[in-house]
């Protein structure tokens, strides 16, 4: 089945160069041009499409307008915007509603790439062995009013990042746990944050958000009650994994965002198996007896047992409650990243690389494959020698 792609610009040229860009596709994606934005919502009405790419600048329909309308009717649909990031207030009002923002002039390949990674990711979400052992869970864990308040925010378009801090600032079990995650080596602020509206603003609302989640997540179930699983031990590695991917990103040389996301999709990236251990907890400790006795790994313990991962189970339920692409898809692929499109270090490659090292006690290795792939095969050495730095202390 190909992937069905919708085009969106009131620019001429920017349409006509799109085509082009995409014609030796055409017998792999299904490609449609809308002519501004009211044409776009007009072909709403068909089946939907698997990526919406929209410029940031449409005339007849916004496109906060748009994207609004596109999550409503058409939740699965990877959400692309091109925008000039020499515009950052438009730019802040469309992240909440977007998966991914790519800057114009964009290179057709990685604007390609961006949405075969999409595509895939939500293929893998949809799958029948995620979608059994979903539906065996007693309930989706329930956010935090916190979250929920915020998330709400963020779904308008002109949110008000001085109004997430507020949020924030209401709960002060929350609040404090993400200053502190905030100002220790995990986040790497520059200069520290001591109020929850300083955080949000260096931070931006979407890293603010995830920040949130975790500190909700880690600190709403009780230690004893998910015996012999040690929500201790995961918290342990979670910040240990968190703190490497950060740093391994930052020394690729990539920008704070992206360095911020590693370590945010690091703090996340087993979050699948406390949901697995709370939810679904005695086939878990069947899991962890196979572990105990045959020394396999998470991963491959649990699809024996129940025919997917927690790496899958987490990055459905992040996902589900709206974080950034880029984080759902380090969860979902950081023990199989050679599973994932694309040549460019991201999240995944960062987070990957830190849970291979953090667990090289194990037997954990990196997926060299893919490291080739992306030219990266000789970094790892200087990678596992940033395991040696102080340690995160969140």
């Amino acid at each position: 089945m190909s992937c069905r792609v919708l085009f969106v610009s009131d620019d001429v040229n920017a349409q006509r160069a799109f085509r082009l860009s995409f014609a030796p596709l055409r017998r792999e994606w299904d490609v449609t041009v809308a002519r501004g934005g009211a044409d776009a919502m007009r072909r709403l009405d068909g089946p939907g499409f698997d990526a919406l790419v929209a410029d940031a600048h449409l005339t007849s329909v916004g496109c906060a307008d748009l994207l609004l309308e596109v999550r409503r009717r058409h939740p699965p649909t990877a959400r692309i915007v091109l925008a000039d990031r020499r515009e950052p207030d438009e730019l802040v009002r469309l992240l909440a509603l977007t998966h991914r923002v790519l800057q114009k002039p964009y290179d057709p390949t990685e604007l390609q790439n961006a949405i075969q990674r999409a595509y895939s990711l939500r293929e893998l979400l949809h799958s029948p062995s995620l979608a059994s052992v979903v539906g065996r869970l007693a309930s989706v864990p329930a956010l935090s009013t916190l979250y929920s308040r915020i998330a709400d925010e963020l779904m308008t378009p002109d949110y008000s990042l001085s109004a997430v801090g507020d949020l924030v600032a209401q709960d002060l079990g929350i609040a404090a746990k993400m200053l502190q995650m905030a100002n220790s080596a995990l986040i790497g602020l520059r200069r520290p944050a001591t109020t929850p509206n300083q955080a949000v603003k260096v931070l931006g609302a979407d890293l603010t958000r995830t920040l949130v989640l975790a500190a909700d997540l880690f600190s709403r179930y009780n230690p004893n009650s998910l015996r012999p699983f040690s929500i201790e031990a995961l918290w342990e590695h979670s910040q240990a994994v968190a703190g490497l991917a950060g740093a391994i990103a930052a020394s690729e040389r990539h920008d704070d965002r992206l360095s911020r996301e590693s370590a945010l999709a690091g703090l996340l990236h087993d979050i699948g198996r406390l949901t697995l251990a709370s939810q679904l907890s005695g086939p878990y400790r069947e899991v962890m007896n196979i572990i105990r006795v045959e020394g396999l790994s998470a991963a491959d313990a649990e699809r024996r047992v129940l025919g997917t991962s927690h790496a899958e189970v987490g990055a459905y339920l992040l996902g589900l409650w709206g974080l950034p692409d880029a984080i759902v898809e380090a969860v979902a692929w950081h023990h199989n990243p050679g599973g994932c499109p694309g040549g460019a270090f991201t999240p995944l490659t960062a987070v990957h690389a830190a849970d291979a090292i953090v667990r090289a006690g194990e037997g954990a290795k990196p997926d060299a494959e893919y490291l080739t792939r992306l030219g990266l095969a000789d970094h790892w050495g200087r990678w596992v020698e940033l395991r040696e730095r102080p340690k995160v202390t969140a």
